[in-house]
């Protein structure tokens, strides 16, 4: 970020360490460290464990950091590391006070067991597949599970085969993911733990898309999803598990059912969710960004990558010459629209706007 240096960033962090020493009286840096979390937890309205930049920038705020908006932006950017826009706020406040702790070899290879589990028997569904099932063990609308609750919930969606003796398989995944020891864990941080993290190339394509669904606004409707998303796209259809309209009714449950927010509004950090939980089905980039291509008709892309549903026609000349020419970024518009393809090809620059030409549609 033009004219912030690192110098800087390393500024802002002892200033806010400094000042979480005083609040806390000078307590050890256990304690400043979770009343950095407490700070963040007023502003994460979902519960998830992570904000997104105006959350952050509210926090930060309220810890009286005014008049530096680009040295928070590039303190957010650093902890973000693979751009999705939100970060944990407890990692965040840890390491700051240089309390990140050291992942489990043990426990994490548990994690990506169960893992596995899920997308073998949910395929590239499979993470909104429990999700909804682990909402529904959370009874007391606190968005945290209980080991119980979490082993009931996952032996629901038929993962049955977990060690649940002291030191077992579940005691492991409760370490792993209970940082603050109270016996209870996040439903969004347990699947975003699973979900692991995107690549920037796969965020890219998600901003892209959204940036298509919602026509440039900061929010969707469920309107706008249902006459922009391409269903016959989806992995799942694609590998023949799922129907059209089941791809379409798994998107809207996420946002209808499952979610926390029901009010009909898709916002870019719900859509990068679900496609975080997609994501991890979903091996190669390669792959991933055929689907986003396709399922939103983004134009372009090289090789195995190149978009493949964006509508190709015959352009006919009154010199006797033909070309077929794809219209681009073709969301929203249908066979019978000749006068619209005809102003994109032009617009597109692919013909001039002084030429005489017909357009065949194929069958």
């Amino acid at each position: 970020m033009p004219g912030v240096t690192q110098a800087d960033i390393d500024q802002c962090m002892t200033t806010l360490r400094n000042k979480i020493e005083v609040k806390s009286n000078f307590a050890e840096t256990e304690v400043q460290a979770k009343l950095l979390e407490k700070t963040f937890k007023n502003f994460d309205g979902d519960r998830s464990g992570f904000v997104s930049f105006p959350e952050f920038e509210k926090a930060m705020t309220a810890e009286n950091f005014v008049g530096v908006q680009q040295k928070m932006k590039k303190l957010f950017d650093e902890f973000d590391e693979d751009g999705s826009e939100q970060i944990s706020y407890r990692e965040f406040s840890q390491a700051i006070f240089g309390l990140t702790p050291k992942l489990d070899a043990t426990s994490k290879s548990v994690v990506e067991r169960v893992k596995a589990k899920i997308i073998e028997r949910g395929g590239a569904s499979g993470i909104h597949g429990v999700t909804k099932i682990l909402r529904r063990m959370d009874r007391d609308g606190s968005y945290t599970l209980d080991k119980g609750e979490l082993l009931e919930g996952l032996m629901v969606y038929g993962i049955r085969d977990l060690d649940e003796t002291e030191g077992g398989d579940m005691d492991k995944i409760m370490t792993y993911f209970d940082r603050d020891g109270s016996g209870r864990i996040s439903i969004e941080e347990f699947l975003r733990g699973i979900t692991g993290k995107m690549s920037k190339r796969r965020i890219k394509f998600v901003k892209l898309a959204f940036g298509i669904l919602s026509n440039g606004k900061e929010v969707a409707t469920i309107e706008d999803f249902k006459s922009a998303y391409d269903a016959s796209q989806h992995p799942e259809v694609v590998a023949g598990r799922i129907t059209e309209d089941e791809a379409v009714e798994e998107f809207m449950s996420v946002y209808e059912e499952g979610n926390q927010s029901t009010d009909g509004r898709i916002t870019y950090f719900e859509f990068l969710d679900y496609y975080k939980g997609l994501s991890c089905g979903i091996q190669e980039d390669d792959y991933f960004e055929l689907m986003m291509r396709n399922a939103w008709h983004i134009s372009g892309g090289e090789g195995w990558c190149a978009n493949t549903t964006c509508r190709r026609v015959l352009v006919k000349f009154a010199n006797g010459e033909q070309e077929v020419m794809e219209i681009k970024d073709d969301l929203g518009i249908g066979r019978d629209d000749i006068d619209i393809m005809r102003e994109r090809l032009i617009s597109q620059g692919d013909v001039s706007a002084s030429d005489k030409f017909e357009i065949s549609l194929a069958d």
